[in-house]
């Protein structure tokens, strides 16, 4: 069912699912697996990347949740795999923060969850003349995508971007789909779309350093809310780092909840 209202609780539980359905998805990969199990759900791909690899929900007394962490952590520990942790509001039990520290899962950090209505944009937004987006959906693109996206990263977590995207079901007739920001042909900017939960999750809003502060992370975001819109959704939905809560802002997005998370990482050991 489509989202057709803001609220507070709406677009904190919209963001929730959104990143289930996301976790599930990546599930499917070749040689990953979601673990189904008695109040908790969880997967793994086996790549070395903790944005892939995660706890998505949890329905268990504050009692009993310390046995699932252990169990969890001891599986990834066994692997030597990152893994995030992003309690949500329909999870239970509420506010688990301390839980996880205590289990050496630390915290990683606190944002706005934003929301737009798709019907109310601020369309107002400068052009950049230079600027062409495309759809990345060839093997290159996708790779070039991966590279701009994660830009400044070691090799080893942009190839694991490229090994999760040229993998999922992209384009027109699928929930992802990869956008591309080129200058002259040099890739300068990325933005993500997913389709799930009713709203439509933008994400990987990225412009490479010497191309920021030109208006490219707005225009690309802008190209994403209209293909949203035209696929039927009606609000759309993110979460905003420091640098991009202002573009946001300016497009008409509004902070309707807080989204904290937590990781664990073989090398820092938390």
């Amino acid at each position: 069912m489509i989202l057709q209202e803001l609220s507070p609780a709406g677009v904190a539980l919209a963001l929730e699912a959104n990143k289930i359905a996301s976790g599930v998805l990546l599930s499917t990969l070749p040689n990953a697996a979601l673990h189904d199990e008695p109040g908790i759900l969880w997967f793994e791909t086996g790549l070395a990347l903790g944005a892939y690899n995660g706890v998505l929900q949890t329905s268990l007394s504050r009692e009993a949740l310390p046995a699932a962490i252990s169990r969890v952590l001891t599986h990834f520990q066994a692997r030597n795999l990152p893994f995030h942790w992003r309690p949500g509001p329909a999870s239970q039990p509420e506010n688990i923060g301390d839980l996880l520290v205590a289990h050496g899962i630390g915290f990683e950090e606190e944002e706005p969850g934003m929301a737009i209505d798709l019907l109310a944009i601020n369309e107002a937004i400068a052009e950049v003349p230079a600027l062409q987006i495309e759809e990345a959906l060839s093997a290159s693109q996708i790779r070039q995508w991966s590279e701009t996206t994660f830009i400044g990263a070691p090799p080893e977590a942009i190839e694991c971007v490229f090994t999760v995207h040229s993998q999922l079901p992209l384009g027109p007739q699928h929930s992802v789909r990869l956008y591309l920001g080129t200058f002259a042909g040099k890739p300068v900017a990325t933005v993500k779309l997913f389709f799930a939960a009713g709203v439509a999750y933008i994400g990987r809003v990225v412009t490479i350093p010497e191309y920021r502060r030109q208006g490219i992370g707005a225009r690309i975001t802008l190209h994403a809310l209209h293909v949203a819109r035209h696929a039927g959704y009606r609000i759309a939905v993110l979460t905003a780092s420091p640098m991009g809560v202002e573009i946001y802002r300016r497009l008409g997005f509004r902070e309707y909840c807080l989204v904290s998370s937590y990781a664990w990482n073989p090398i820092e050991g938390s």
